[in-house]
Formats: C-alpha cells, structure tokens, sequence
C-alpha cells in the first residue's frame, strides 16, 4: 500500500489529546488517533535529530556507538519499486545530517518562505499538485519533515490568546488592553521551575503552537481523503524527540536528561478505511522499529536492521516484542542512559558537571507521568538490578 509520513521534530506525546493530554486541543490528531492505533510507549534510543534520521533510514539501535549501516529502508523500497519522496518542510538551519538525505527517489523542499503567516503554508500550497503526481504511481512512500513545533515558534496572536486567562468573570476581552505576546523563543539552557507564571507562560506558548500545527495537518488530511488516500493508504505521524519546556528544569536540549517528556514520542498509525480503528499498543517500540514496518505496509517485506516489524502489534497477533526499551544521550560530554520496561523507568547519569550531578533515579510507571516521586531509595536491589539490564543493553555507564 502506499503509506505516509510526517515526522515532527521536537514533540511530545504528553501534548495531544490521544496521549491523555486534557487542555491541549488537537482534534486532528485526537481523529486520527480514532480512527488509527496508538503506540502508548514509544520511546526515542537517542533524542537527536542526526540519530533519529538513522534509526529510521537504517532499522538501527542509536542508543550505542554503532557502525556505519546501509539504509535499508530506502535500499528495500527501491528494490520492490516503491517511489520514495521527502519533502523538506523544515528550515535549512534545522537540517540534519546529509546522508538522511542522500537515497530517496526525490527530494521535494517545501521550505518556509519569509511572508508565510506559518512555516507550513509553502507545504500545504504544494501538496495537492505534489498528491496528485503520486498518485499517477503504482507505489509510493511519502515523508513530510517539519521543524514547526521547535522554537523560535510562529505563534498567531488569537490562537495564544485562547489560552489566555483574561480576568475577566464574563470572559469578555478589554478593549483597551495591550495583547500580550507569546513566549515565542525561549532560550535553551537551564529554567527555574519555581516560577509558575513562568512555566505556565511558557506551556500556554506551546499549547498555541500544538494547536495551530493540529489545525495545519487538518488541512493537510483533508487533501489526504479528497483523494480516497483515507482508503488506499497508511498514515503514521511520529517525532524524533520531545522538546524540554522547563518541566525538570531546563528548555531545550541543554542538558542530556531523559525524562519522559524528552524521549516518549507519538507514534499514530492510520491503516486504509481505518482498520484496526480504536486499538492501543502498550509494548515498547522504539525508531528503529520504522524501518521494517514501512517496509512491511509498502508491500517490501520486511528484512533489514535489528528492530522489529509493528504489524503483529497493529493486528493483535502479539502482545510485545522486547522486554525492555533503552535510551542515550550525551551533549557536550554530559551523558545519560535508561531503561524502560512496562513498569519502571531507570535514569542513570554518567558524567556530570559537578554542580548539576544527579543520582540514579527509579519511576514508577506509566503512573508517575511526570517523574516526581523517585522510589530509587525505597528500591535499591530492584534499580540495581535494572542497571545491570542497561549495561547489557546499551553498555556500560556513558562515561
């Protein structure tokens, strides 16, 4: 079948509706979310975009220094003669690394343009002519990169303001009174979340840019339907990484910290005429999974790399397929490692700065959504022993 794609970079699962998020609105997604299956605990090995693109390229772990590895997934889609398109959506500052680029059949740029009112209008103008192009092919896989939801954010004034509390008990606007502008551009570095205003300035920010961007690929699954792509093919949206928005302390990726926030991602799988409507996964899948699984809806097979095939999952055949998701990270010699298992999430710093150092830290799972109570202390031997799972699966501490 032909199948679509959009990555979103920087965006947490925690903020859509689907994923329990109950102020946030995303009715286009929530649809989709409907009308497709639900990976609740799909988890990044890396939160970097560069280990992002290989993970899904290639079907390989990122979570561990690892040799250069073919791309299987483009090699495997040329070779049953599947079209590959990738539409850059994204500003060319945010790129990644060249060789994500180098396979594809086409690369399509749809880059933001200066007078657009958001960084997805030059898309959205391209797309019906770009849908109808492919749909004059017997296969295709299509895959839309965007940057829209990483700051510096364009965030439409009335849209912010929605999330707004106005003070007025009427909810009437004073006419008088000077709008007030979003925290547009955030600086990526450490944050004092003992500021409430603050946080809430700045989660109200992104709530408005999540919202926006739901409406956008609103419009975008519109062009989807009025071609009958809602019955002849697959659409999966995912991310690379969440985005740090002051929840432990810090915007950006300033430091190599792998709470939820950062490394849980969405994962939503709209199968044609919506097949397996309603069905929620609750394995743990990782990106390295895409590879053979966009291979398996393309009609591919399914070999190459070391994850795993979803489809099993999507149809209920199985329950799982591996015990336990690792996760990395190191920036500017600052690392991290964990592990996730259906009910514990294990962090364990490896190097620090010595006035940031943190503990091993133990959460409890998927109750503790938001890592606040650590059982570390009260759980020694069982963290000890999920530690020891890490270094086998990853290897030892990051040092």
């Amino acid at each position: 079948m032909n199948t679509i794609v959009i990555a979103a970079r920087g965006f947490p699962a925690g903020w859509v509706g689907a994923y329990g998020n109950e102020w946030v609105g995303t009715p286009h997604l929530d649809r989709l979310a409907a009308e497709g299956v639900v990976f609740d605990r799909h988890f990044s090995d890396r939160p970097d975009p560069d280990a992002a693109g290989r993970a899904w390229l290639t079907g390989r772990h990122q979570f561990a220094p690892a040799a250069e590895a073919p791309p299987v997934l483009l090699d495997g889609l040329k070779a049953a003669g599947v079209r590959t398109v990738l539409v850059r959506a994204n500003h060319p500052d945010t790129d990644i690394a060249p060789s994500f680029y180098a396979g594809w059949a086409e690369v399509f740029d749809a880059r933001p343009e200066a007078d657009d009112a958001s960084p997805l209008d030059a898309v959205l103008r391209a797309l019906p002519g770009l849908l109808d192009r492919l749909m004059t092919e017997p296969r295709w896989l299509l895959w839309v990169e965007t940057d829209r939801l990483v700051p510096p954010w364009d965030v439409p004034q009335e849209v912010f303001e929605a999330y707004l509390d106005d003070g007025d008990e009427e909810g009437e606007k004073t006419a008088d009174v000077e709008p007030v502008p979003p925290f547009a551009d955030p600086p990526t570095g450490p944050f004092d979340r003992t500021d409430p205003a603050a946080l809430d300035f700045l989660h109200r920010t992104f709530a408005a840019v999540v919202t926006t961007f739901d409406a956008e690929l609103g419009r975008a699954f519109e062009q989807f339907r009025a071609r009958g792509l809602d019955r002849s093919a697959a659409w999966l949206v995912t991310s690379d990484r969440g985005y740090p928005l002051g929840e432990h302390g810090q915007v950006g990726p300033y430091r190599p910290w792998l709470h939820q926030a950062v490394v849980q991602v969405p994962l939503l799988l709209r199968l044609p005429d919506a097949v397996e409507a309603g069905r929620r996964v609750s394995a743990l899948t990782q990106p390295a999974d895409l590879a053979r699984t966009l291979l398996a809806l393309c009609g591919a097979g399914a070999d190459g790399g070391e994850g795993f095939d979803l489809l099993p999952l999507v149809r209920g055949a199985v329950e799982t397929v591996r015990e336990f998701a690792c996760s990395a990270w190191d920036i500017d010699g600052v690392t991290e490692a964990a592990i996730h298992t259906p009910t514990r999430t294990l962090l364990v710093p490896g190097s620090q700065p010595a006035d940031e150092a943190r503990a091993v830290q133990l959460y409890e799972k998927p109750e503790d959504r938001w890592e606040v109570n650590d059982l570390r202390p009260r759980a020694v031997e069982e963290a000890d022993e999920l530690e020891q799972q890490l270094r086998v699966g990853v290897g030892d501490r990051p040092a």
